[in-house]
């Protein structure tokens, strides 16, 4: 049953970017060094999903995630119904992969770099009303590939090939499904626990 989405990608990609032009973008302080040229209010990195960090500072605790035992994110926290919404549209479009964490860009020109905690493929999507942006992938061979994740979903191993944004104008918004290598660990020794 669809709730949100109608299965065709360029009216699901409108949908979303109704969803999220809504929130409020943050950056995380090690996000924003990862990000080329200055910070501004008009962009953002934000992690949904749970993370194994029970402490989002000195003064706060996360909330306790039950089904993973692990812990929520703020923007989990504040829009819990964001969820459904992803499940959704990755169960239309990438039924097949398995994702704890999704990374929400808007507007953030990430620098060259590895994704060095990330378990395998990751998922790719973006959409806004921007010209260029393109994520550019270097592989082994020395071959660069640029992909236009507004077409289609992009599929890499960021942990292994490194790639960045390319320069862009407009509002960029980017959605990365994912899972933290670490995160995987801390859950099959929880569970492996509670047997």
């Amino acid at each position: 049953m669809k709730n949100y989405f109608t299965g065709d990608w360029y009216s699901d990609l409108c949908m979303l970017e109704c969803i999220v032009m809504n929130l409020e973008f943050y950056s995380g302080s090690e996000r924003k060094y990862k990000c080329e040229g200055r910070h501004t209010k008009n962009m953002g990195s934000m992690l949904y999903g749970i993370t194994w960090r029970q402490r989002a500072s000195y003064q706060k605790q996360r909330e306790l995630d039950s089904e993973s035992g692990m812990y929520k994110t703020k923007i989990y926290e504040e829009e819990p119904e964001l969820k459904a919404i992803f499940k959704e549209f990755s169960q239309l479009y990438f039924p097949e992969f398995d994702y704890l964490q999704i990374q929400m860009n808007k507007n953030f020109k990430i620098l060259p770099h590895f994704d060095s905690k990330n378990a395998g493929i990751s998922k790719l999507i973006s959409f806004g009303d921007y010209v260029g942006g393109n994520t550019r992938v270097a592989y082994d061979d020395n071959k660069m590939v640029d992909y236009d994740s507004r077409d289609c979903v992009v599929s890499f191993d960021g942990s292994k090939y490194k790639h960045w944004v390319q320069p862009f104008s407009g509002t960029r918004y980017s959605l990365v499904f994912f899972s933290n290598s670490y995160l995987l660990k801390r859950i099959a020794k929880r569970n492996a626990l509670l047997v």
